[in-house]
């Protein structure tokens, strides 16, 4: 039989809920296990496994939840690289874990684009692309983020592939919502079309700086206001972030 190949951890729930559906019964077990909600979203026998089901739950943040299921859904296996399923099995379960994935990409990116343009231009930090007819970027960025730091070391080459939009979300203490701030506002005087000088200020704020007195009483409403946003649609987790308008 072929090995199916999958980097998910076994989980496995049991129960005792034999007067409840099938369906029911699943949730159920997942909400006490992982204590989160999901809904059915395909389900079908294997052939590999008497009276199991593949099936794919959706949380209600829209993550996919692929799992191994018994009949009357009393119990569930999430898939590991150490089961064995037959050809057929394995080639029904990539083929659905595919489609859902790209079902979520789509759901993923009309809801994302609905979110950035819910901010208006003065949220953003632009940075023009070297070229005409670029595609346009967004990056949900840290000043205090060593991953941010990091992009922003090597940002002149992305802006030959594509036009980039800034918008902070800091996940670091006050400070990181300062530096953010002071940049948004410093750039904000310079011209639309002067990129350089505003790599110059943020490269000034994503390291190691010292903030005056006078720095940290800086208003940090509008930062505060977009991470909050950014952070409470369950859309980025993290940062950097980076997401291709449409």
């Amino acid at each position: 039989m072929q090995k199916l190949i999958f980097s998910i951890t076994i989980i496995a729930s049991c129960a005792s809920f034999s007067l409840a559906g099938f369906d029911e019964n699943f949730k159920k077990s997942v909400r006490e296990f992982a204590e989160v909600e999901v809904e059915i979203q395909f389900k079908k026998p294997l052939k590999s496994f008497t009276n199991q089901y593949f099936v794919i739950g959706r949380t209600q943040g829209g993550d996919i939840f692929p799992a191994m299921v018994s009949q009357d859904g009393n119990y569930f296996v999430a898939l590991s690289k150490m089961m064995n399923l037959n050809k057929e099995d394995s080639s029904m379960i990539m083929e659905e874990l595919y489609k859902a994935g790209e079902e979520k990409e789509k759901k993923d990116s009309k809801a994302l684009n609905a979110l950035f343009a819910s901010f208006s231009p003065n949220d953003f930090i632009y940075l023009k692309g070297e070229g005409e007819g670029l595609p346009t970027k967004i990056v949900v960025t840290d000043p205090d983020c060593p991953y941010c730091r990091k992009q922003l070391e090597t940002i002149e080459e992305e802006l030959k592939q594509a036009n980039l939009k800034l918008i902070f979300a800091p996940v670091h203490q006050k400070e990181a919502f300062i530096k953010a701030q002071l940049a948004m506002n410093q750039t904000a005087k310079l011209k639309v079309e002067d990129t350089k000088g505003k790599i110059k200020i943020l490269r000034s704020f994503y390291q190691e700086v010292k903030l005056s007195k006078n720095e940290m009483a800086t208003n940090i409403t509008q930062v505060r206001k977009n991470t909050d946003k950014i952070f409470s649609s369950n859309l980025i987790k993290g940062v950097p972030f980076i997401f291709e308008q449409k």
